[in-house]
């Protein structure tokens, strides 16, 4: 692999001028309507009225990302890295049978590079998805007639707490969930989904959905050794009466119930919650998200203790259904001085390669603001972008000691079908 180190000034305005040159290029451009209906469609590959089987559509999904990352690490030296790695790969299918039952699978093939050598395999990492439900609307049964939906499912599957985790990585808008987002994700120590039985309700205006999951860890399907997680979300269409295209609220939340011997989801959270509002009017949106916690799983007494943060998010369509601003600003904060943390990209991947030292607090501090700006460009909606943008992290933990200042510059190409 070429890696070219670049001073960061010099990058930040290469990377903006071929932004602009891109979009530019790319403005008067759009993909005739065929090629991305063919795109969007690739996966049907069978389509019925036969309620016995009505469907079956195949997923895949792409992501090549590249990043600069320059700043002052925790020893206080200044330092930089330049980073390349298909992000994601992952494949899958959908399949609709029996007038009601969905059977969907998605394995991982990628987790991106290796943090601490920079390799990259690309091979089998673990299912994310892998479940069955039944719609029991679709039966002859008049109990389930006063609902949109009555779904039962067993299986391994997202739990979505925060906005940026409500959007899958197919339609989510930054290159990176913000660290707040990612703290109170309910995900195993492999980035990947819990096993679990739950049951969901859509009725009206209102999506009501709760589950019982299992903590134990496996790369194909996980048991049910350790401990459990209880989740659940409401979600809340205030739209209709306002004046707005879409206004929605949603709540949701979970608790863990394992030792810190067991295997454990989020982190070894003992609890995490969130409340989001969505607001779209126009070319504008505006997502926003505040949540709490309580860190668990640890004998070390500077990580635990509680946790809290918000993200607001406002976007502006410059060109309707092409071009797209984003900003977010992140706010999270700790009891304890080591209870928040960096994402791992880019700042924690050259401290693990030697690029910069971040042994002293692991990129783990009690304070963190993060500050993004980026312009998306869309070929086919979300089934192929580019998505870029520019970001401010400072992170801090026990009497405004630094642990990370700098700034992250990036782009993604994302494909799904």
């Amino acid at each position: 692999m070429i890696q070219y180190r670049l001073d960061t000034i010099t990058l930040m305005r290469k990377t903006s001028y071929t932004s602009i040159a891109l979009l530019s290029i790319l403005a008067p451009f759009t993909l005739a309507e065929e090629p991305c209906d063919t795109i969007q469609t690739l996966g049907i590959i069978y389509d019925s009225e036969d309620p016995s089987l009505s469907r079956i559509k195949l997923f895949g999904m792409a992501q090549y990302q590249v990043g600069h990352i320059d700043g002052t690490d925790s020893a206080g030296n200044g330092f930089s890295d330049t980073q390349n790695e298909f992000r994601r790969i992952w494949v899958g299918a959908d399949v609709n049978f029996l007038n009601g039952f969905l059977f969907k699978s998605v394995l991982s093939l990628t987790q991106g590079e290796n943090a601490a050598t920079g390799d990259q395999d690309i091979e089998f990492q673990h299912f994310r998805n892998l479940y069955l439900s039944y719609d029991l609307t679709k039966t002859n049964n008049g109990n389930f007639s006063g609902y949109d939906k009555f779904e039962v499912g067993y299986g391994r599957r997202s739990l979505k707490l925060v906005d940026e985790w409500q959007r899958s990585a197919t339609l989510f808008n930054p290159v990176e969930r913000s660290p707040f987002s990612n703290k109170l994700w309910p995900t195993d120590s492999g980035g990947s989904h819990p096993a679990g039985l739950w049951v969901r309700t859509v009725v009206d205006r209102n999506d009501f959905q709760i589950g019982i999951f299992s903590t134990t860890q496996d790369d194909e399907f996980p048991g049910w050794e350790d401990g459990t997680l209880l989740y659940s979300q409401w979600e809340h269409d205030l739209t209709e009466g306002s004046s707005f295209d879409l206004k929605q609220a949603v709540v949701s939340a979970y608790t863990q119930d394992a030792d810190i011997a067991e295997d454990q989801l989020a982190r070894g959270n003992e609890w995490g919650g969130a409340i989001i509002l969505r607001l779209h009017k126009g070319p504008w949106e505006f997502h926003s998200t505040i949540g709490a916690g309580e860190n668990g799983g640890t004998t070390n007494p500077n990580r635990d203790g509680g946790f809290w943060g918000l993200t607001t998010m406002p976007m502006l369509w410059l060109v309707e259904d092409k071009v797209k601003l984003v900003t977010r600003y992140q706010y999270q904060n700790a009891d304890s001085p080591e209870g928040i943390r960096l994402n791992s990209r880019y700042a924690r991947s050259a401290g693990a390669r030697g690029e910069a030292d971040m042994s002293l607090t692991g990129g783990r501090g009690d304070t963190h603001h993060n500050l993004y700006l980026g312009i998306n460009y869309y070929f086919c909606g979300d089934n192929m972008k580019i998505v870029s943008g520019i970001e401010y992290d400072d992170i801090e933990t026990a009497n405004g000691i630094n642990v990370f200042k700098g700034w992250t510059v990036s782009s993604a190409f994302r494909i799904y079908f």
